[in-house]
């Protein structure tokens, strides 16, 4: 599936482009870069971050919502635009859930393993003999005069 670029999240969610940017390289919102180094962003992912544009004062409807008529194929076309953008956001919500999971997962896992090896290191130690004390040297014994020295 093709992602938005960043000129088309801007108008989607009436953010600019900038802002959308720094979101990307805060870690708020995650994008993927084509081969040409620009942005395509999952609109499930953009939509979680933000809310899609309903209508600008003075420009075109971002994402179109017909009026609901009471059983009319309008109604419909936009209840099925509606579950859209609910899917996304929810699609949004889980994959983020589902990346949390797989951190939390992983970082228990060390931390098992860096407790195991410092019960390891404990028991090592407890089991281990105290060292033995060196005995204290003995001074040499010298002569009475400076220059006659001990035998």
């Amino acid at each position: 599936m093709a992602g938005l670029s960043l000129r088309e999240a801007a108008e989607q969610t009436g953010a600019s482009k900038s802002t959308i940017f720094r979101a990307i390289r805060a870690g708020r919102l995650s994008a993927d870069r084509d081969d040409n180094g620009n942005f395509a962003i999952d609109p499930a992912e953009l939509f979680r971050v933000y809310q899609p544009k309903s209508e600008e004062k003075n420009g075109p409807v971002a994402l179109e919502r017909p009026q609901k008529r009471p059983g009319g194929q309008d109604a419909i076309a936009s209840d099925a635009v509606e579950l859209r953008v609910r899917n996304a956001e929810l699609e949004g919500e889980i994959k983020t859930l589902r990346l949390l999971l797989e951190t939390a997962q992983k970082r228990e896992d060390d931390l098992k393993a860096e407790r195991d090896r410092w019960a390891t290191q404990a028991e090592r130690l407890a089991l281990a003999p105290p060292p033995a004390m060196p005995e204290p040297l003995q001074p040499q014994s010298r002569g009475w005069w400076p220059f006659r020295r001990a035998s």
